[in-house]
């Protein structure tokens, strides 16, 4: 679900065909008290007669099916979100589907598909991952997507990691869906620059400037631009957009 009051008018600030923007996209702040809605709706596996609750308060409500997918005859067990994935949905993941579809050129009709993986727990406490899939749908009055869920199914035989992978694909009219993003969050990062180089590169790529990042992180300039420049050595980049696309690249931002 999304928040409108956050967004309404959110989409005034740009033309269309304009880019925006991530200073511009508002912060997405977490709470076990008050979650992220970011599903269109309840998630349901059938074929597992599983289900989890994206408001937290279906135990209570059971009007919170909007979709009446549940049969009040079948017996549907409860799961729960794991509490560091969804941390990282609303820290992290969502937030990097806004900044790219931010990046992305305003159109009349965009058609994005997305998968990703996140753990789940079960009433005994056992832990399992689920694969999401669907389509990110937008309001006609806000640039704002909602994972419109199309696809939730257990996966625990094939994935046990703890790494959530996410990939949004894009629809072309000659070549169908093509992917357009992907990165993997929770995982050990296998990078050999430093964190402190990572750290600054996201916060360019972000839009910040050098002096902005000094004053973020109580830098100076000159040791902001020297772990810029290093980290162009390392990677043999030769300016800031490249030194950024490898990072994307190489799945370490």
């Amino acid at each position: 679900m999304k928040n409108e009051n956050k967004w309404v008018g959110l989409t005034d600030k740009f033309q269309e065909g304009e880019k925006y923007s991530p200073e511009l996209v508002p912060d997405i702040e977490a709470s076990g008290n008050d979650p992220v809605l970011i599903f269109d709706c309840c998630l349901v596996d059938h074929s597992g007669r599983q289900f989890a609750c994206a408001h937290d308060h279906c135990r209570q409500q059971n009007s919170c099916f909007k979709t009446d997918q549940l049969q009040e005859k079948l017996i549907f067990h409860e799961l729960r979100f794991h509490p560091e994935d969804r941390m990282i949905w609303c820290e992290e993941a969502f937030p990097d589907i806004l900044r790219f579809i931010g990046s992305e050129p305003v159109v009349e009709f965009p058609d994005y598909r997305f998968i990703f993986n996140h753990r789940y727990i079960r009433k005994d406490g056992s832990i399992s991952q689920f694969m999401h899939e669907g389509s990110l749908t937008f309001t006609n009055d806000i640039w704002m997507p909602t994972l419109n869920l199309k696809v939730f199914f257990e996966i625990a035989d094939i994935k046990s990691d703890e790494t959530i992978v996410l990939t949004l694909f894009r629809y072309d009219a000659d070549n169908g869906y093509q992917k357009v993003f992907s990165k993997e969050y929770g995982g050990i990062c296998n990078s050999f620059l430093s964190k402190r180089e990572l750290e600054i590169i996201k916060l360019c790529h972000e839009g910040m400037s050098s002096k902005m990042i000094a004053e973020k992180l109580n830098l100076s300039i000159h040791t902001v631009k020297n772990h810029k420049r290093n980290s162009m050595e390392k990677t043999t980049t030769h300016n800031i957009t490249e030194l950024i696309h490898y990072c994307i690249k190489s799945n370490w931002m």
